[in-house]
């Protein structure tokens, strides 16, 4: 069955031989606030959601993935792995709040990263499936040591009538959501064309304009493009020769450029994860 997305036009149609890469946007489970909006999740840990949890794992598992890619550095994959592998051997439990440091440069908390989407989804997915390893493919990039932008008198005024979505009423929303839906139930519906389009609208309108916050500048646009075509170099650099679907689970922030680069990518197609949610 073709989701309503798919059958926008939004999501290309795989041709014979490319690797098709389901891209699942999500939330960060364990609040690390380091987004732009950032939504209040409840914990994870808790036994309402990890049965949710349980099932998401086992809707996703029918689509029969040979590799799960997450978003954690490749450098430091070795480091990922290992702790993968005491997920998957039984030396630590999913619903228990276990101690140890991400392999995130902005993620240093101990006790944190155990309730992460990385351990609660994609580690418990790959388990499901009884894979050996999941795949480390984001790349922070330095930022450029200078921005031609910053010292240049730019006009910031919006020169046309544009409705945007105020963050601070996004945080409240997709909080307010959450707190009322169950987990696969929210990812639904973050999923969705118009929910993933916010996160874009925001930043392009503020890097066309040239504002002065942190993605007001053409320069920030291009660092994020950066990062997001390094994750695809990523993917293809983790895959074996014989993988022929990959989950990719990633930030909703990313799901739209991800898609635009993994169609134009000839090796690659990506699809919709919501006939799976």
């Amino acid at each position: 069955m073709a989701s309503d997305d798919a059958a926008t036009g939004e999501w290309p149609d795989c041709r014979p031989g490319q690797v098709r890469v389901m891209l699942l946007g999500t939330y960060h489970m364990d609040n690390p606030g380091l987004d732009e909006v950032n939504l209040e999740a409840d914990d994870v840990l808790a036994e309402p959601r990890q049965a949710e949890l349980r099932a998401l794992v086992d809707s996703l598992a029918e689509w029969e993935p040979d590799r799960i890619a997450v978003e954690r550095p490749h450098d430091r994959a070795d480091e990922l792995n290992d702790r993968y592998a005491e997920y998957h051997d039984g030396e630590r439990a999913y619903d228990a709040e276990e101690r140890f440091p991400a392999p995130h440069p902005d993620r240093p908390e101990p006790a944190t990263e155990c309730r992460s989407e990385v351990v609660q989804v994609g580690f418990r997915l790959a388990d499901r499936l009884d894979h050996d390893r999941v795949a480390a493919v984001d790349e922070h990039p330095d930022p450029p040591e200078t921005d031609p932008f910053a010292d240049r008198e730019v006009d910031s005024a919006r020169k046309a009538p544009v409705d945007l979505p105020d963050p601070q009423a996004v945080e409240r929303e997709e909080t307010e959501r959450l707190a009322s839906s169950t987990v696969p139930e929210f990812l639904a519906w973050l999923n969705r064309g118009d929910a993933l389009e916010t996160n874009h609208d925001l930043m392009f309108d503020r890097g066309v304009r040239a504002t002065d916050d942190s993605f007001g500048s053409p320069v920030a646009l291009a660092h994020w493009y950066d990062r997001n075509i390094r994750m695809v170099h990523h993917l293809w650099r983790t895959m074996d020769p014989d993988d022929e679907r990959v989950l990719f689970l990633v930030g909703s922030g990313h799901v739209r450029a991800l898609r635009h680069l993994l169609t134009e990518a000839p090796m690659f197609c990506p699809v919709t994860p919501l006939d799976y949610l």
